[in-house]
């Protein structure tokens, strides 16, 4: 009996899914405290937990590109004692601080086709269509990068171009494990000599697991955020703080012989009760009064050069952070992080007034057509600019900086486990 001669190749008949699959990237602890970044003109962002998260507002009708934030000191002189104390010429006077805040553009786009044969290919996709979700996850991951780049940095990267130009900073607070407190770098006015004291410092801790996350570590940097930052009211109303662990560090708190030796000190999520809950997602569990919320997206932390430029012979550090991006390019390049033995893996402590968010302009979807419609890009666009609290004298004044917002808390790879573990 013949049997049916096999189709041509070319012929057979091919099904395509058109319900395409969605990446999905891990949840950003910075959007999951501050809420979804909505597309709407009208539409803000929550704040983050309680006033750790500023969103200033501030009209820019008038052209203006600045604002400046007043504050002003409490009285700090010694009182006038005694029946015969004469107050005249004692009067303590007003002492004013400012923090400037600045913004500009952003904006992302993709690009699409109406009609045509080549247009008529992609309709099953659904490709116009999944350009909202995909933007709003685009821009729920970039603005965690530039909370995080605030925080490390300074400011968010859009703020280093036109038309404002500012100059490269980096944090002002470090609290750096495996240093004694005296040892933490010391803030100068002038970015090298500060770099050079935090790669002094960084270098002086080390890579050993001496410098990743400890008990005693988490301890001695609770006392210190008392001592030096404003703290937040948390939800079961007594004072503290966040700390946000990059999820090494966070698994290595976890370990059995860690949370074992811990024993009553680390108190579990599970024991949070629900309001706790609802304002920290990403939370582990408590340490004291530090709240501990994991970082799946932390960035990392470069250090380059030689000995410090003040030493003899030095050029001087680099310190170059690198963050996790949007999406996940198949070439790698979404994720720049340096996965190295010698990088720290980036942490930071926030207290009350830490960040601050200034966006006259919201985000709005924005259209560019050519050859009679045939072809357009669809686009969000925004002005915002997000930046460090840092107040300063009225005037200039550089060496009056006052940062009691938050700290950077840089740590080395912890230990992968213990031995005999």
């Amino acid at each position: 009996m013949n049997h049916p001669a096999e189709l041509d190749a070319k012929s057979i008949v091919t099904l395509f899914q058109t319900d395409l699959l969605e990446e999905s990237l891990p949840d950003d602890c910075y959007d999951r405290m501050s809420g979804l970044v909505s597309k709407g003109p009208q539409q803000e962002a929550v704040s983050m937990p309680e006033a750790m998260y500023l969103k200033l507002d501030a009209m820019a009708d008038a052209g203006g590109r600045y604002v400046r934030v007043p504050m002003t000191k409490d009285f700090v002189e010694e009182p006038q004692l005694g029946s015969d104390a004469d107050q005249r010429l004692h009067e303590e006077d007003h002492v004013t601080k400012s923090f400037q805040m600045e913004y500009t553009d952003v904006s992302h786009a993709s690009s699409n086709q109406a009609f045509g044969v080549l247009a008529r290919d992609k309709i099953p996709y659904k490709l116009f269509e999944s350009r909202v979700p995909k933007m709003g996850r685009y821009f729920k991951q970039y603005f965690g990068k530039m909370r995080r780049q605030a925080t490390y940095e300074g400011q968010s990267e859009n703020l280093l171009e036109a038309p404002h130009f500012n100059h490269p900073r980096i944090a002002k607070n470090w609290f750096i494990p495996n240093l004694d407190d005296d040892l933490q770098p010391a803030y100068n006015t002038v970015y090298s000599n500060h770099a050079d004291r935090v790669g002094d410092a960084l270098s002086t801790a080390g890579i050993t697991s001496a410098a990743a996350w400890s008990l005693v570590h988490e301890q001695r940097l609770e006392e210190w955020c008392f001592n030096n930052l404003s703290p937040l009211e948390l939800p079961d109303g007594k004072q503290g703080f966040i700390h946000v662990l990059p999820s090494p560090q966070c698994r290595w708190i976890k370990h059995p012989t860690n949370t074992a030796v811990m024993g009553g000190v680390f108190r579990d999520v599970a024991q949070f009760n629900d309001d706790e809950k609802f304002h920290y997602p990403d939370a582990i569990g408590m340490i004291g009064r530090m709240v501990i919320v994991e970082d799946l997206r932390y960035p990392t932390l470069t250090i380059g050069g030689s000995v410090s430029g003040s030493g003899s012979g030095g050029s001087g550090y680099t310190l170059t952070f690198k963050y996790r991006g949007q999406g996940r390019a198949d070439d790698g390049s979404s994720d720049p992080r340096d996965k190295s033995a010698t990088a720290r893996q980036m942490g930071a402590v926030y207290g009350r007034g830490a960040l601050c968010e200034w966006m006259p302009e919201g985000f709005h979807w924005e259209w560019n057509y050519e050859m009679y419609d045939k072809f357009f890009g669809s686009g969000v666009f925004m002005s915002v600019g997000i930046k460090a609290v840092e107040f300063d004298v009225t005037g200039g004044d550089a060496t009056s900086l006052q940062v009691d917002g938050y700290a950077v808390t840089p740590y080395a790879a912890p230990p992968t486990s213990i031995s005999g573990s």
